[in-house]
């Protein structure tokens, strides 16, 4: 009989246990996203440097960022190379100047189940496929069911995201370190629709 109350009040403790650790991973997710919900439109300047599992300097670029949520977003590489990357919220534009070609996608598509659709403003349901902690001030979101997902990690400063990180399951790892900030109310919408410049091969994927 002891056996068996010793028993009952083991499962009852790991049950209250597992609901505790439920609702923090729950109240983690939920701050995360208050924090991105609060975000107005900026500007930001970004460095990105990519390194390899063992540690190595892959390369490293330099532009501007603009952002309006949600979905709207224009990422213009200046170095080494240019490229821009522009969303009006339904359609994405990649453009290579140097080559002068542009790929033309659905943004559902391109930026669905990656962490770059959380920071542009993504629809509440898909947060739940996504599992977010919290250690010091740094925000780590993963994906459980998907254990070849990268993993995102996220840090703000002020209220404003001052930088995030994608490691990839192969173990590259991709840091943006964002200065500069400009925030304002709203953003000229030509921001955010690119105008194809003559000549240019389009590869249109919607």
């Amino acid at each position: 009989m002891r056996n068996k109350m010793a028993f009952k009040k083991i499962l009852a403790t790991a049950v209250l246990m597992t609901a505790s650790m439920l609702t923090h991973a729950q109240s983690v997710k939920e701050e995360l996203q208050d924090q991105l919900a609060q975000l107005k439109p900026f500007s930001a300047d970004f460095t990105q440097i990519v390194t390899s599992a063992e540690g190595d300097n892959l390369s490293t670029a330099e532009g501007l960022m603009q952002l309006q949520r949600p979905n709207q977003f224009r990422w213009e590489t200046v170095s080494p190379d240019e490229q821009l990357i522009v969303s009006n919220g339904e359609s994405i534009w990649l453009y290579n100047p140097f080559v002068e070609q542009v790929s033309i996608y659905s943004l559902k598509d391109a930026i669905a189940n990656t962490p770059f659709m959380l920071i542009a403003g993504s629809e509440q349901t898909a947060w739940e496929g996504y599992r977010v902690t919290k250690q010091a001030d740094v925000y780590t979101v993963i994906t459980p069911n998907d254990p070849a997902a990268a993993v995102f990690t996220l840090q703000f400063k002020q209220g404003e995201i001052a930088q995030f990180s994608v490691q990839e399951q192969q173990g590259q790892h991709s840091q943006f370190a964002l200065t500069n900030h400009k925030t304002m109310n709203k953003m000229d919408p030509a921001l955010f629709n690119f105008i194809i410049p003559e000549d240019t091969d389009i590869d249109d994927q919607r």
